[in-house]
């Protein structure tokens, strides 16, 4: 007890070191002081000179959680690169917890995370080498500026993970043809794809959605989309770092417009493009989420049905989101990527 007493208060009055950079996303804590304290050391904290940076560690304080085995069993299949299918998850949770909007570690193991310079955007995975995302969030992007984060559940790792995420850098993006950036109405083919510089080795956290067939039917069909964007509609709020979920019934073209009459908003709606979501608005996606996917159950694989692209406000009633229709470009997507395997 008496060694607790003469770390503890160094430990917390040195966690944030002067001049290092915030490439940590635990605390920098004196090594020492980090492991009396249960922490767990995760490398070097950077930024600091060469007398220093052996005193300090960067640390991150973890609940005690069990070992990932006690709560998931894994797919047999994964064993074999060569047999993994689409659209279904590699890790089944045991226990879940009920009525929550955030997923589960490895419930959607194609999701992606972009960040592209200052801001971010939602994707997906759909081959070893490439993610498939909303037009308007790369067109202007340089390639050096995009990173993908696959694998990733929890972007500031405050929690216990059981497989780490992996960072891809971008090669090449490909904008659809026909995407038109317009600044009243939902953009026109609003989908891309970014091409990884490696190609990606498919585990228990990380793998693809399936793509749809042209002759795909959504009427009455119910999605879900996901992402780490804002969680309510508060001037300023940032997104959040854990994966979050909601469920959302797709709409017809001809409800959809309905519902926008309603509140006198006048939207255009084409053929690649539709709408989901609720009457009242309680579940929706937001800002931050762009370029995730929508995806449904079809044949008993999760298939990516839509991109996140627009709205008039987010979970505001009558006010749907507005998804570019993937089946409606399915053609141009798999060329992309026969081209490029």
């Amino acid at each position: 007890m008496v060694l607790w007493f003469l770390v503890t208060p160094f430990l917390f009055t040195t966690a944030t070191v002067t001049g290092a950079r915030n490439d940590c996303r635990g605390d920098c804590a004196l090594s020492v002081g980090c492991w009396i304290s249960g922490g767990v050391s995760r490398g070097t904290c950077p930024g600091l000179n060469s007398f220093t940076s052996w005193l300090y560690t960067c640390c991150y304080f973890t609940p005690i959680i069990p070992p990932p085995t006690r709560f998931f069993k894994r797919r047999d299949s994964l064993r074999r690169q060569d047999r993994v299918e689409c659209g279904v998850p590699a890790l089944t949770l045991q226990k879940r917890i009920i009525g929550g909007a955030e997923a589960y570690f490895g419930e959607l193991p194609w999701q992606a995370h972009l960040r592209i310079g200052g801001y971010q955007c939602g994707g997906a995975l759909v081959s070893r080498k490439h993610v498939i995302t909303a037009a308007h969030c790369v067109h202007r992007a340089q390639l050096n500026d995009i990173m993908v984060y696959l694998g990733e559940y929890d972007t500031q790792n405050t929690g216990y993970e059981p497989y780490p995420e992996e960072v891809h850098r971008v090669i090449k993006k490909y904008v659809h043809p026909n995407f038109q950036f317009r600044l009243a109405q939902p953009d026109r083919f609003d989908v891309a794809l970014v091409q990884l510089s490696r190609g990606v080795i498919f585990k228990e956290n990380i793998l693809p959605i399936c793509l749809p067939k042209r002759s795909t039917s959504l009427r009455g069909k119910t999605g879900l989309v996901a992402g780490w964007g804002k969680t309510d509609t508060t001037y300023g709020k940032t997104g959040t770092n854990i994966l979050r979920k909601a469920i959302v019934p797709i709409l017809t073209d001809a409800e959809c417009l309905r519902w926008h009459r309603h509140k006198n908003i006048r939207v255009e709606l084409h053929k690649e493009m539709f709408c989901a979501g609720h009457s009242d608005g309680r579940m929706d996606a937001c800002l931050g989420d762009s370029g995730g996917p929508l995806i449904v159950q079809d044949e008993g694989r999760w298939t990516l049905a839509g991109i996140t692209s627009a709205g008039f406000g987010c979970a505001v009633d009558h006010q749907p989101g507005i998804y570019h229709k993937v089946q409606f470009t399915s053609d141009w997507i798999r060329s992309v990527i026969k081209s490029n395997t």
